[in-house]
C-alpha cells in the first residue's frame, strides 16, 4: 500500500495543485487554455513521437495488448449505448456520447505519468500501443454515430472521410503517425533531436496533470446524476474488469502487459469527451459531470488496481 500511495498521491497531488492555482486566480481562464494548448500541441506530441520513433514498430505483444484493450472497450461502448437507450431513452447521438464517456479514458494526461511511476520504462511500450489507436478508434466511432444521427454529410462513408480528415489534423494523432513511420524505417533519432525531444517530453507528464487539474476547476456537476453515476461505474469498474479478463484469461498476456492495460482502462473519462460535446453543442453538462466525478472517484479505483496488480 505504501508503494501504491507513492505512485498515486503525487499524480493526484499535481491535479490538486493545478485546481488550486486556477481556483485562487493565480492562473486565469486564458492562462489555463494556454497551458492546455502547450501540452496538447507541443509537449505530449514530442513525448509520443520520441517514444514511438524508438520502438521501431509495434510488435506482436504490443498488438496483443491493444487488441485486448479495444475488444473489451467496444463491448463496454455497446453496453453503455444500450443502457442509454433502455434506461434514459437517449437518442443515437446521446447514446454515442454515453458510449464514449464510458470508454474514452485520460490515457495521455494521466495515463502516461501514472504508468511511468508505477512500472517505469517497462510500461511504456504497452501503453503506447493503446494510445496509438485510442483516439483514432473512439473519436472516429463517436463522430460517425453523431453525424449519422444528426443527418449531416451525404452518407456514412462521406461522414467517415470527414471524421478521418479531422483526426489527421489532431496534433497527438499526427505525432503518433509520424513516430510510427520513423520507427518503421529502423533509423535512430539524431542525438541532438533525441535530447531536444527528451527535454520537451520530461515536462509533458507534470504539465498535463497541472493543466487537467486547472481545467477541472471550470467544470460543475450538472445534468442527470443517475446517468453520470452509471457511466462512471462502467468506466471505472466494468471497463478495467473486462480488460483484465480479456488480457489475462482470454489472451493470457504477461503480467506487466495485463497490469498496464488494466490501469489504462481504469483512467477516468478524458476531457476530449467534453471537447467533442462542445463541438456539437450536445451533452455538455453531462460530459462535464462525468469528467469531474470519474476523475475524483478514480483516486480509489486506481489505487485498488495498483495494489491488486503488481507484476514481478
Amino acid at each position: 500500500m505504501e508503494t501504491t500511495l507513492t505512485v498515486v498521491l503525487p499524480v493526484f497531488g499535481l491535479l490538486a495543485v493545478g485546481w488550486g492555482v486556477a481556483r485562487l486566480g493565480i492562473v486565469d481562464e486564458r492562462g489555463v487554455r494556454g497551458i492546455a494548448q502547450l501540452v496538447l500541441h507541443v509537449l505530449i506530441p514530442a513525448l509520443l513521437f520520441r517514444s514511438l520513433a524508438r520502438e521501431h514498430g509495434l510488435g506482436p505483444l504490443e498488438l496483443g495488448v491493444a487488441g485486448a484493450f479495444f475488444l473489451a472497450c467496444l463491448v463496454v461502448y455497446a453496453v453503455a449505448m444500450l443502457v442509454a437507450r433502455r434506461f434514459f431513452a437517449a437518442a443515437l447521438d446521446a447514446q454515442a456520447f454515453m458510449g464514449m464517456s464510458a470508454t474514452f479514458g485520460n490515457t495521455v494526461q494521466m495515463g502516461i505519468p501514472l504508468v511511468a511511476l508505477a512500472y517505469g520504462p517497462r510500461g511504456e511500450a504497452p501503453l503506447l500501443a493503446i494510445i496509438t489507436f485510442h483516439s483514432l478508434i473512439l473519436i472516429s466511432l463517436t463522430t460517425v454515430l453523431i453525424e449519422v444521427a444528426q443527418h449531416r454529410g451525404k452518407g456514412p462513408l462521406d461522414t467517415l472521410r470527414q471524421s478521418l480528415a479531422a483526426l489527421l489534423t489532431h496534433p497527438i494523432i499526427l505525432a503518433i503517425l509520424a513516430g510510427i513511420a520513423w520507427g518503421l524505417t529502423g533509423w535512430h533519432l539524431p542525438l541532438i533531436a533525441d535530447r531536444f525531444l527528451t527535454l520537451l517530453g520530461v515536462g509533458a507528464g507534470p504539465m498535463a496533470l497541472l493543466s487537467l487539474g486547472a481545467a477541472l476547476n471550470g467544470l460543475r456537476i450538472a445534468g442527470d446524476l443517475r446517468e453520470t453515476l452509471a457511466v462512471t461505474a462502467l468506466k471505472l469498474v466494468a471497463m478495467p474488469a473486462l480488460v483484465w479478463l480479456v488480457a489475462a484469461k482470454l489472451l493470457a498476456l504477461p503480467p506487466l502487459e495485463v497490469a498496464v492495460a488494466t490501469v489504462a482502462a481504469a483512467m477516468p473519462t478524458g476531457a476530449n469527451v467534453f471537447i467533442l460535446a462542445r463541438r456539437y453543442d450536445l451533452y455538455l453538462r453531462r460530459a462535464a459531470s462525468m469528467v469531474l466525478i470519474s476523475t475524483v472517484a478514480s483516486v480509489a479505483t486506481i489505487a485498488i488496481i495498483l495494489v491488486l496488480l503488481r507484476p514481478d
